[in-house]
């Protein structure tokens, strides 16, 4: 179905195209999110997005709603991420439908994927923004939320980046997208690069950026056994583990759940930082999430400064106790 009663606002979200990420078939809810997010900002124009590889759910508007057309490369090659053939079947897509913008949703795919992208369509690169861009223009949190910065496109085209919000969209409406199929080249097939090495993250463990409740931890853990207590307590909330970068580069934890500036940005609903100091560069990470909640011996430590809730005192203690507490009133539901 289709929404053609827009105006001057509709036009212009016409003109933007949004890719859509699915990890092993699975399509992402900060893309879902992003999706809806637009949406609302369009009120009923329809959008337009591109969705490569297979999903496991036949269609993937059962979880889209809302007036618009999903190009989707149903193509059992593009289930895992391709660099070179991203590029070329979004770059075409781009040009031949004319779009001005391209929107991604600030993941570690499109921080790869976005910048490769905006060299071979000349378009200005505006990433994580902390908002949907207004009239070519981006807004950015700085230093740790403690300031906003404005970016605006230099050129007709952008490609822009958002990073995820705590807060879910789902817009009330009778319309889904129509899907129409997408062929990938033929000469791509044989353009397909050998896989060296394929990293799966451990059955049954949430993607620490699709997470609703993160609980994360740091050198204050002590050791990679330390986060025993961290995989308990994110099972209890049906949630992730994450970490700061000094424990992934001790080897403690893989790098997927690194949490910040280089790693991921996350924007749980919840959000446990045990024995994490609160450098600027975690906290760039998670300047989207809802509730805080820190627990650490330093009193001093930054992470206080951002956190709703602290509490001051030694993981190793506190802990144990929070889990058992946690356990008891879960028992009481």
């Amino acid at each position: 179905m289709s929404n053609n009663t827009h105006g001057a606002e509709g036009q212009g979200c016409s003109r933007r195209l949004i890719v859509l990420e699915q990890r092993e078939g699975v399509l992402k809810s900060t893309s879902v999110d992003l999706w809806h997010r637009m949406q609302m900002q369009c009120k009923g124009a329809g959008l337009s997005a591109v969705l490569l590889g297979p999903v496991d759910k036949e269609n993937p508007s059962l979880q889209l709603s809302g007036p618009g057309v999903i190009h989707h490369a149903c193509d059992e090659r593009l289930r895992r991420y391709d660099p070179r053939l991203y590029r070329r079947i979004i770059g075409e897509l781009f040009e031949e439908g004319g779009f001005s913008e391209l929107l991604f949703a600030d993941t570690a795919l499109s921080r790869d994927l976005a910048p490769a992208l905006s060299v071979r369509l000349g378009a200005s690169l505006l990433s994580r923004c902390s908002a949907l861009p207004e009239a070519g223009r981006c807004h950015r949190r700085l230093y740790s939320g403690a300031a906003e910065g404005t970016f605006v496109a230099s050129s007709p085209r952008a490609i822009v980046t958002v990073s995820p919000s705590s807060i879910l969209l789902q817009p009330a409406t009778e319309f889904l997208p129509d899907i129409l199929p997408l062929a990938v080249p033929a000469a791509a097939h044989d353009d397909l690069p050998s896989i060296v090495r394929q990293v799966v993250r451990r059955e049954g463990m949430v993607d620490v950026a699709e997470a609703g409740v993160v609980v994360a931890g740091g050198r204050g853990m002590g050791s990679a056994e330390g986060f025993a207590l961290l995989e308990e307590l994110a099972s209890l909330f049906g949630g992730a583990v994450g970490a700061s970068r000094t424990v992934v580069d001790e080897g403690w934890r893989p790098h997927g759940e690194q949490i910040g500036q280089t790693g991921k940005s996350i924007a749980p609903r919840l959000y446990i930082a045990c024995g994490i100091s609160g450098a600027v560069q975690h906290l760039s990470g998670i300047s989207g999430a809802g509730t805080v909640v820190a627990i650490n011996r330093d009193s001093h430590a930054p992470i206080f400064e951002v956190a709703d809730f602290g509490l001051v005192g030694d993981v190793g203690e506190v802990l144990p106790e929070f889990v058992a507490a946690l356990k008891e009133f879960l028992k009481m539901q």
